[in-house]
């Protein structure tokens, strides 16, 4: 089971399977196995098989805190935020301690623009586990939500904080801050903690993205077409890259390239709806 977290924890997914398969020839009816092998397949992007796995386990072993959040988590990815609420409460219930259950139902609440709920959950996983970065973030998420940008402000400022303390490191809070500074015109304020989120990692779309628009603004159109040329390799369903890089193709008298971006862009969104 050790081994098995472990390859988990390190996103070494294929490993893992291989162990659970393994096992799973002498003990198919192990709830645990079971529980692990749905918490592979929702990693992997499968959130059907991974609701399936969670309905056999709890077929055999009953219904505990960790399944019933990995069940809410399975919903949320599926988009049924409905059925993904519950879970997530009854994880709690079943372990009020569970500072994961926490955050998670803090950002459905938060997604579904419940933001004083969202705040007290947020605060309730913070209690639990000071550390928990990402809970800092969603309270600078909802303040922001709620119009009051200096305290949203206040706690990004906080999540990067506590995040420079970690080996592993999460961009998400200084994307935020560096998002909500364009927003609000405060450009030369955005830029390092854009910069800081691509050092963290250099492929994540939306810090590509957010540069880019940092750059449009700035005045600094080859740089920013550059950024979002970046972002929609990194995400290929990034419709805004699309658009904004179409735009500053016309500017720049690109028209072949503006047109395939609009074309793109047109068909993500028709998609979407």
């Amino acid at each position: 089971m050790a081994d098995i977290k472990a390859c988990i924890a390190n996103r070494q997914l294929e490993a893992a399977e291989k162990i659970i398969v393994s096992e799973m020839m002498t003990r198919p009816q192990d709830p645990e196995l079971i529980t692990l092998f749905a918490e592979v397949r929702l990693d992997q992007g499968r959130a059907p098989e991974a609701v399936t796995l969670l309905n056999d386990a709890e077929r055999v072993g009953g219904v505990t805190a960790l399944r019933a959040q990995l069940m809410g988590l399975a919903y949320s990815a599926g988009g049924r935020l409905d059925l993904a609420e519950p879970q997530f409460r009854s994880a709690i219930q079943l372990d009020p301690q569970f500072a994961a259950a926490h955050y998670f139902l803090a950002r459905l609440l938060y997604t579904r623009n419940r933001f004083d709920e969202s705040i007290q959950e947020s605060k309730a996983a913070i209690g639990l586990s000071p550390d928990l970065v990402r809970a800092y973030e969603n309270l600078g998420l909802c303040y922001e939500g709620k119009h009051d940008l200096k305290e949203a402000e206040r706690w990004y400022l906080e999540a990067i904080h506590r995040d420079a303390k970690n080996l592993t490191k999460t961009e998400w809070p200084a994307i935020d801050l560096g998002t909500m500074l364009i927003h609000a015109e405060r450009l030369s304020e955005a830029k390092p903690y854009l910069a800081q989120a691509l050092a963290i990692n250099p492929g994540n779309a939306q810090a590509l993205f957010q540069m880019g628009v940092l750059l449009e603004k700035s005045g600094d159109a080859s740089g920013a077409l550059q950024k979002f040329r970046e972002a929609m390799k990194a995400d290929p369903n990034l419709a805004g890259a699309y658009y904004h890089a179409a735009r500053l193709c016309q500017k720049l008298g690109q028209a072949d390239e503006a047109r395939q971006y609009f074309a793109r862009f047109k068909q993500i969104t028709e998609k979407k709806r």
